[in-house]
């Protein structure tokens, strides 16, 4: 098994270039998919939440958890974020390692897709970091255009994020996604046979 971890700021198009990887082979570990599951009602990340952000943030009528406005409160605040992240982030981090060590003595191509590698537990699982990159104008153009976020929510989210600089300085490939989708899957094919070669040596 070779171990990967795929990150990059939001807007970059780190989950479309996930998807072609998967198209080519690759076995994807969606974190935010998990992330989702470890705040189902019943789960201990999810009384956690609820006891430090009160029950008003679940969905009325429900034990659902509004994840729209949870994410309005933690990314205008970076001490609840913090908060936020110490309650999820172990579970997650707990998970992505079972899912891993299930995966060990394959020879799959695991790619880890995750919004925070760089900084966190993550990084710990994972023999490769690639960073999907692109400028902060063409991502805040990106995600005004195809998420109708407002502008203030599109800075907030970035500024929550780990700084450019930082991923690009602890990536070992970095693929540039300023151009058009097609662009992208080329680069996925040349990434895709880079991998396979790490993994063979």
């Amino acid at each position: 098994m070779l171990s990967v971890g795929l990150t990059g700021g939001i807007g970059s198009g780190k989950s479309t270039f996930a998807g072609f990887l998967a198209e080519h082979g690759a076995e994807i570990i969606d974190a935010d998919a998990i992330g989702r599951a470890v705040l189902e009602p019943g789960e201990i990340a999810w009384r956690g939440v609820v006891n430090q952000f009160g029950h008003d943030i679940l969905v009325p009528g429900t034990m659902e958890i509004a994840r729209n406005q949870l994410a309005e409160i933690v990314f205008n605040d970076p001490s609840k974020l913090a908060v936020l992240n110490a309650i999820t982030h172990p579970r997650i981090v707990e998970r992505i390692a079972e899912t891993f060590e299930m995966l060990r003595e394959t020879d799959e191509v695991v790619i880890l897709d995750a919004a925070l590698i760089v900084g966190t537990g993550f990084e710990q699982l994972v023999e490769v970091i690639i960073i999907v990159d692109a400028s902060d104008e063409v991502r805040k153009q990106r995600l005004l255009a195809t998420r109708g976020m407002l502008p203030g929510d599109v800075d907030a989210r970035m500024r929550a994020q780990v700084p450019r600089e930082v991923l690009l300085a602890r990536a070992d490939i970095v693929v540039t996604n300023e151009g058009v989708v097609e662009d992208l899957a080329v680069a996925a094919t040349k990434v895709w046979d880079e991998l396979l070669a790490r993994r063979d040596a």
